[in-house]
């Protein structure tokens, strides 16, 4: 996975889009040092992902997702 700052992000987000959509790339998104998001693809298979406004996540998720989380939080 790859780490990159938030101004990064800031300056081309379709393009950190597009690299995890068509190429299944992960980015870990980091301000001032400090992890704050990552970015990471989902494997819908026609079905919505959707985040709720209490933060859950609904909807089908890469199998990889929950290792790579996993591997983040140490």
């Amino acid at each position: 996975m790859k780490t990159i700052t938030m101004t990064e992000f800031r300056s081309e987000p379709g393009e950190r889009v597009r690299d995890v959509s068509r190429h299944g790339k992960s980015f870990q998104i980091t301000k001032a040092g400090k992890p704050v998001a990552l970015l990471l693809p989902v494997d819908c298979d026609g079905d919505d992902v959707t985040i709720q406004s209490d933060g859950a996540v609904r909807g089908p998720l890469s199998a990889g997702f929950f290792g790579t989380l996993a591997a983040i939080r140490g």
